[in-house]
């Protein structure tokens, strides 16, 4: 079995999203952040869709985007107050400190997303765009992109 090489892979790629939080060494942070992120996509995303991102995550990575997931379970987010509860919800105990303010859980979510548009291939990441209301096609942007 390689579980040392999945781990390493996760270890990377979550440290990459602690960097991209601007706190390198609080990968309990970005992990917290990293699977809110993940567990609300999975409400915007088709099954279709999410299994194609799940492809091109490392292994581990996997587990922690289908983890408790009902593939099955059908909940569209429409909006962004949406898209903010439910990311909230997803990290009930740690969502003020991980997303106090509505500017904050915006920022990091792009932080998230940040990361896997240089993990995902670019039509992979334009395939889940597409998906996304269009309210929430600015969290894809770089923050100046999102501004102007």
């Amino acid at each position: 079995m390689k579980f040392e090489e999945y781990a390493q892979e996760a270890n990377l790629l979550l440290k990459e999203v602690a960097d991209e939080l601007g706190n390198p060494q609080d990968t309990d942070h970005a992990y917290r952040v990293m699977k809110s992120v993940f567990h609300t996509m999975r409400d915007i995303l088709s099954p279709q869709e999410s299994l194609h991102l799940l492809s091109q995550l490392p292994m581990a990575i996997k587990g922690v985007y289908v983890d408790s997931w009902k593939i099955n379970e059908s909940k569209r987010i429409r909006s962004m107050p949406e898209f903010l509860e439910a990311l909230r919800a997803k990290n009930a105990p740690s969502a003020a400190r991980d997303f106090g303010s509505d500017e904050t859980a915006i920022q990091h979510t792009r932080c998230v997303l940040n990361v896997i548009k240089r993990h995902v291939a670019t039509g992979e990441v334009q395939h889940m765009i597409d998906q996304f209301p269009t309210e929430l096609i600015p969290l894809w942007l770089s923050e100046e992109k999102a501004i102007h």
